[in-house]
């Protein structure tokens, strides 16, 4: 039986890449007139893989005015691009950069997930469900998506988190270092809280299968994630391109955990999904980054800009311009926008058009049941994993790596599926669409306000 969730995603309409990117890279946020001062501040906590582009969102989150948004805590899933202490002390730098030492930073954990599938305390976020076992080492056959060389990038950033970035007194230590469990815990029961998720969703799913008490706290999920019926320049639905010739589907925040990704997705908390439905239609565009380069009036600005520079420079092919989107950076101004109009009943904000859809995330491959070495969760065991239905949708081949002969066929399309989303019946729940209307957007800069007016236009692709 596949259990289902009116799981809540959006897509970008035809607005301009420059005024929102800006918007959403972060500049000053006036608070909107809606906004009911009486209440009190919405309380994130944001968990990441440290990937440059999260880098821009968390940003972004801190700029906000803090009496209307307070990011808490920031919690790391290490199973993809960064390693725990670079990650550890990346976040610590820029939070010290913007005067926000209290925020607290979990990561990983020293615990593991025992044969019987009983999760012990502090489960490290290092390797995917699957893979754990009693502790935090495993093979990596998702992180092999990552190409050779990156994660050595990411972790310094470029080198720039320590030849640019003021530095703190706070730093990763793997003995005293919070986990993430331990900070989630935390956070979540001192009361309501939304989380942002834009990596992995190792730490929140192993957070929701053992603190089941606490979900009454979680008011919402927002997750940059999954493709429903994305296209990218490439042609393939997904955007792991190490993994095209054997897996063309997947998004890679849900490839990183596909068994977390579907116990986040079904924990029954109300979901908002940004996909690469709506990032992919913002590509990081020339006249944008441009117009960037020019707007450099903070420090943290320029801090962003030369990320994003490096990250240009480097791409692996000449298709930056058209390949490079704002993945985290739009899903935290769309939700944040959300947040700001709780008042409406159908997540109306400024940047994206809403819909209603019953989804689920694919786990395994068809067919079902059977015993092939893959599935750690079903093969070699009298009882499935965290009782797992047997012969269900979480019982096919899984992936074992990027050249998993399983999934690679002769005429070099791949044929596993693993962690793209299907609809559970094929119909639309509840279908919400806006058409675009004239807006007047302010292009900011991270110190100055520049008027930026702009006519979008009615239409863009239909869903139906």
């Amino acid at each position: 039986m596949i259990f289902k969730t009116p799981a809540k995603f959006c897509r970008l309409g035809t607005m301009k890449l420059l005024s929102l990117f800006v918007i959403i890279m972060a500049a000053l946020v006036v608070a909107c007139s809606a906004h009911n001062g009486s209440r009190s501040p919405h309380r994130i906590l944001l968990d990441t893989d440290v990937e440059t582009d999260d880098l821009f969102a968390i940003l972004y989150l801190l700029k906000l005015n803090r009496s209307e948004f307070d990011l808490q805590a920031i919690t790391i899933n290490t199973n993809a691009w960064s390693d725990a202490g670079h990650a550890v002390n990346q976040i610590y730098d820029i939070l010290y950069m913007m005067g926000r030492d209290d925020i607290a930073v979990g990561m990983g954990g020293e615990g593991g997930i025992l044969d019987d599938g009983k999760i012990q305390p502090n489960v490290g976020g290092y390797i995917p469900i699957i893979d754990q076992g009693s502790g935090t080492a495993g093979p990596c056959r998702y992180r092999q998506a990552i190409p050779v060389g990156k994660r050595l990038y990411k972790d310094t950033n470029y080198g720039y988190r320590k030849s640019f970035l003021p530095q703190g007194s706070r730093r990763y230590s793997p003995l005293q270092q919070p986990s993430a469990q331990k900070v989630l815990i935390d956070k979540i029961s001192e009361g309501p809280i939304s989380l942002f998720v834009i990596g992995a969703h190792t730490n929140i799913a192993i957070f929701l299968m053992t603190n089941p008490h606490l979900k009454k706290n979680v008011e919402h999920i927002y997750i940059m994630g999954g493709a429903v019926r994305s296209k990218n320049p490439t042609g393939y639905p997904g955007n792991v391109f190490t993994s095209f010739k054997s897996n063309p589907y997947v998004e890679f925040n849900f490839f990183g955990d596909p068994f977390a990704a579907y116990q986040v997705i079904h924990s029954g908390i109300p979901v908002t999904l940004v996909p690469l439905d709506a990032t992919n239609t913002i590509p990081v565009s020339k006249n944008f980054f441009e117009a960037f380069e020019r707007n450099q009036h903070t420090y943290e600005a320029q801090y962003v800009f030369k990320s994003l520079k490096m990250v240009r420079d480097i791409w692996s092919d000449n298709r930056f311009y058209e390949s490079c989107f704002m993945w985290d950076s739009f899903m935290s101004g769309v939700s944040t926008s959300i947040m700001r109009n709780l008042h409406k009943q159908h997540g109306e904000n400024e940047f994206s058009e809403m819909h209603y859809m019953d989804i689920t995330v694919v786990t395994s491959n068809k067919p079902y049941g059977i015993s092939d070495g893959s599935n750690k969760f079903f093969d070699g065991r009298k009882i499935p994993k965290f009782n797992l239905k047997r012969n269900g949708v979480h019982s096919g081949h899984v992936q074992t790596g990027i050249q998993d002969p399983f999934c690679l066929q002769k005429n070099g399309t791949g044929r596993c599926k693993v962690s793209p989303f299907r609809k559970i019946f094929g119909n639309v729940i509840q279908f919400v669409m806006q058409d675009a209307v004239a807006l007047g957007l302010r292009l900011m800069s991270l110190t100055q306000i520049v008027q930026f007016c702009y006519t979008t236009q009615k239409g863009g692709r239909s869903w139906t």
